[in-house]
């Protein structure tokens, strides 16, 4: 048997998803290793003790540190990140502005889950935490998104209910200089609600389940391309 091109465009074509569906399949492992080394990082920094307010005045990456902070939260700048799913169940997560004693430290804390109140332009009662206190949480980047408008709705009511978090935008809103991390309070902690530290939403095992099939793909594609090519002896 020989081999010879019959279709030039069809060619091309085969080509460029082959090429396509392996890039896919690199990306996933990419992906892979990248979430792999978070996961190490995160389990790293939770075997050390706590860290104190100041101990992260640094440039240091800071990201999966826990931290104990003395200081009072901000009720009024109370936030609601709206479309929010837990368990199947739809709401918000509570995030509240806290303020570090005798430090220029303002930690945008995230305190769990609330569900959401019907009609939808009636919000969820949220406690405020009244006075001086202690928590403990982890220190993280704000959850990805997707900015499809602004970050604010209609609503201008307290808590204000956002689309996404973004400490830039929320420091100008506010009026107040956020810290460019996040700190999600641990579980059981006072005035925090149903709260799950997730560290990655998709684990390393399942992107490389992605990559197998994407190489999978492009590797059927091309036998049927080799295949289809082939003169047959006569």
């Amino acid at each position: 048997m020989s081999f010879r091109i019959k279709n030039w465009k069809l060619a091309v074509l085969a080509f460029i998803f082959v090429v396509f569906f392996t890039s896919l399949g690199c990306w996933q492992l990419a992906r892979a290793t990248e979430k792999k080394s978070l996961l190490a990082s995160y389990e790293k920094r939770m075997q050390q003790s706590p860290l104190a307010a100041n101990q992260l005045h640094t440039e240091e990456d800071l990201r999966f540190y826990r931290t104990t902070l003395v200081g009072s939260f901000e009720n009024k700048h109370t936030l609601l990140l709206d479309n929010k799913t837990l368990h199947g169940q739809v709401g918000y997560e509570v995030y509240t502005p806290f303020k570090v004693k005798d430090a220029s430290l303002i930690f945008l804390v995230d305190r769990g889950f609330v569900p959401a109140t019907y009609p939808r332009n009636q919000l969820p009662s949220i406690e405020s935490i009244i006075g001086t206190v202690s928590i403990t949480g982890l220190i993280n980047k704000p959850p990805t998104y997707v900015a499809l408008g602004k970050i604010i709705d209609t609503n201008t009511s307290t808590p204000l209910r956002v689309q996404y978090i973004n400490l830039s935008e929320l420091s100008t809103l506010l009026k107040t200089q956020l810290a460019p991390y996040i700190l999600s309070a641990e579980p059981n902690t006072m005035g925090t609600y149903k709260i799950e530290w997730q560290i990655v939403i998709m684990p390393p095992e399942k992107h490389v389940g992605y990559a197998v099939q994407w190489f999978a793909l492009a590797l059927t594609l091309l036998i049927l391309f080799v295949v289809l090519n082939r003169d047959r002896a006569r």
